[in-house]
């Protein structure tokens, strides 16, 4: 199990991240997409609220994932941030911890927070640096 440093986890709750997540289906057809709802859950674990859209779908066909977190402020190969690699543990479609985020997101975006119908928890695998010299994150 891959623990999360402090970096990382710095990245992860900075409220100016930028979160881009990359899935595909079982054929490898790509998606790319931007996410606010990427919440840390212990040293090892992401979460992610998502409704029935392309992301959801690549997940249930194939549940590997990359998340590209960015901060504000450096550009070019000086930016700074982590690439997160994960894989789906556990959908759930309703329950406490369900409850509990949506009700969070929707304080920040109101309605709009209806259209999410599905909690992921992802596994962490592997964490790298968006530019990757060696020197880890």
């Amino acid at each position: 199990m891959l623990i999360l440093n402090n970096n990382v986890k710095k990245c992860l709750t900075s409220p100016d991240k930028t979160n881009i997540l990359s899935t595909s289906n079982r054929h490898g057809d790509n998606n790319i997409a931007m996410f606010g709802s990427i919440v840390p859950a212990g040293d090892s674990t992401l979460m992610l609220m998502l409704g029935d859209n392309r992301t959801y779908a690549n997940l249930k066909e194939n549940p590997d994932a990359a998340l590209l977190v960015t901060l504000p402020g450096k550009t070019g190969m000086q930016t700074e941030g982590c690439r997160i690699y994960m894989k789906v543990k556990t959908v759930e479609d309703g329950g406490d911890t369900f409850d509990r985020l949506k009700a969070g997101i929707k304080e920040k975006v109101g309605d709009a927070a209806e259209m999410l119908k599905h909690l992921i928890h992802f596994e962490i695998t592997d964490v790298r640096p968006i530019v990757d010299m060696g020197q880890g994150v």
